[in-house]
């Protein structure tokens, strides 16, 4: 079966049907409707050589441009063999029951001259992970801060919209017209969100036509909940100064009444965090694939359990509390329900059968299961 045959649409999107053979999973019973996706984190792809994609970058603070230098290296370093055996392994966990292929955005390291290299770097990297995965199946990513990122982030983010928009249309076999956009598989909704987006409505639209959906999952780069690291802020409509806190709460509001389950990356972290609040419940699971370290394919607990919430960076950083920081763990911590972080890197099958939700996680490029997540 192609993949044209395999994708339809419906009036509330594109609704991506069960097909197939389907095997039961270790301890669960066989549904009909029983599906998975197969998950990558961040992957930061990047040449060996800099001046593949990032000949003519410069930054006007040297210290940012030098921070984003030794990330080239990293990059190249990681993908020269140790990325492409995470990404193999991944390949062999697309089966039967797989739906489609979903990466959690920073897609391509970014830091571009123009438009044109920008473009050919984020074409260059889907061509890539479409065939070393394998499979014609959807390969869904959506805009990470990396992806947005060039001499100039106005004309970086216009390539990005310019390019991602065609291309996920190709690979939904429906038009899309914008970076936040939606789909369907069976009973479940998939929302996928632009983090940098300032249109709220846009959000709210799509949030509310997700009610009558069995889950709601909210496909984004950045965390919802604020992150216990060195970029606390950078969260779903979070900054420093918590400027836009009214709509903050609006949408978290808009998620918890949908129950929704948050799939998102940015934090180079596999981390769950389970919330109760505004008459609902988020779950959030993180992930990543940057495996900079071989260290990495190991998974231990940093934090774990409500309490340990915040206490890394505000540990690492005294000075933050009292302020912001502390009001925001604090506003979040109270309706914790479970939370673990590690630095863990690797790849991830989300299975979905009937009202169980669950993740299981294979660090670096195992081929025995690192860890099982119960998301639901």
């Amino acid at each position: 079966m192609d993949r044209r045959s395999f994708i339809k649409v419906s009036a509330a999107g594109v609704l991506l049907p069960a097909v197939g053979k389907f095997s039961p999973a270790e301890g669960m019973n066989r549904r009909k409707d029983r599906y998975n996706v197969v998950i990558l984190g961040d992957t930061h792809y990047d040449a060996k050589d800099p001046e593949v994609y990032h000949a003519g970058y410069t930054d006007p603070d040297p210290k940012r441009e030098a921070l984003h230098r030794s990330e080239f290296v990293r990059n190249g370093n990681m993908w020269a063999e140790r990325c492409p055996r995470m990404v193999k392994r991944a390949s062999c966990l697309v089966d039967d029951e797989t739906k489609f292929i979903y990466q959690a955005g920073d897609l391509i390291q970014g830091d571009t001259a123009d438009a044109p290299t920008h473009r050919r770097f984020l074409e260059d990297t889907m061509d890539l992970f479409k065939k070393s995965m394998e499979s014609d199946l959807p390969f869904i990513t959506v805009a990470g801060n990396h992806d947005l990122r060039g001499n100039d982030d106005k004309v970086a983010t216009q390539a990005y919209r310019d390019c991602m928009i065609d291309r996920m249309s190709r690979e939904l076999g429906k038009e899309i017209t914008d970076t936040n956009f939606s789909f369907r598989v069976g009973e479940d909704a998939f929302v996928a969100l632009n983090y940098a987006s300032k249109d709220v409505p846009t959000v709210e639209k799509m949030l509310l036509e997700a009610k009558d959906a069995r889950h709601v999952f909210v496909l984004v780069h950045t965390p919802v909940f604020p992150f216990d690291g060195k970029y606390w802020y950078w969260f779903l409509m979070g900054n420093k100064k918590d400027s836009r806190s009214e709509e903050r709460r609006y949408i978290r509001s808009l998620l918890a009444r949908n129950n929704a389950i948050v799939l998102c990356g940015h934090t180079h972290m596999t981390e769950l965090t389970d919330w109760k609040g505004d008459g609902g419940r988020i779950t959030q699971m993180t992930f990543s694939s940057v495996w900079a370290h071989e260290n990495q394919a190991l998974y231990k607990d940093l934090a774990s359990g409500p309490k340990d919430y915040g206490e890394l960076i505000q540990n690492e950083k005294p000075e933050l509390k009292g302020g912001v920081a502390t009001k925001l763990f604090d506003e979040y911590r109270s309706g914790l329900q479970r939370y673990s972080t590690s630095d863990s890197a690797g790849s991830y099958k989300m299975t979905v059968d009937g009202g169980d939700v669950f993740v299981d996680f294979y660090g670096g490029d195992s081929t025995r299961l690192t860890k099982r997540f119960i998301l639901r």
